[in-house]
C-alpha cells in the first residue's frame, strides 16, 4: 500500500466575493483544499496559521496589493508559490510581479 499524497492547499485572495467564490468552487471541484481571503490582512492571518502550497492573489486589494503579499512572503522566507491575477494588466506590472517572486501573472477575463 503506497502512502497517500496530501491534498494541495491553496489560498485565494480577491476582494470580489463573486470571483472568490467562483475560484474556490472550481478549485475544490478539481480536488484542492481551498481557503479564501478578501484582503491582505485576512490573507496574512490565514498564512500565520498554516503553510500553503500555492497562493493566488489579485493585484488590487482594499488594504494593499498582491505585491505587498509577495514582499511579506519573501521577507518571512515563506515557501508558497504565488500567482498574481489582475483585471488591470500591464507589461510593467507583469515584469514587476515576476521579479518580486511571482510564479505566474494572469489577466482576469
Amino acid at each position: 500500500m503506497s502512502p497517500s499524497v496530501p491534498t494541495p492547499r491553496l489560498l485565494v485572495v480577491d476582494d470580489e466575493p463573486d470571483l472568490r467564490t467562483l475560484y474556490e468552487l472550481t478549485l475544490v471541484r478539481e480536488g484542492y483544499d481551498v481557503d479564501c481571503a478578501g484582503s491582505v490582512t485576512e490573507a496574512w492571518a490565514l498564512l500565520a496559521l498554516q503553510p500553503y502550497d500555492l497562493l493566488i492573489t489579485d493585484m488590487r486589494l482594499p488594504d494593499g496589493n498582491g505585491m505587498d503579499l509577495l514582499a511579506r512572503l519573501e521577507s518571512a522566507a515563506r515557501a508558497e508559490r504565488t500567482i498574481v491575477i489582475t483585471a488591470f494588466a500591464s507589461p510593467e506590472n507583469a515584469v514587476e510581479a515576476l521579479k518580486a517572486g511571482a510564479y505566474d501573472y494572469l489577466t482576469k477575463p
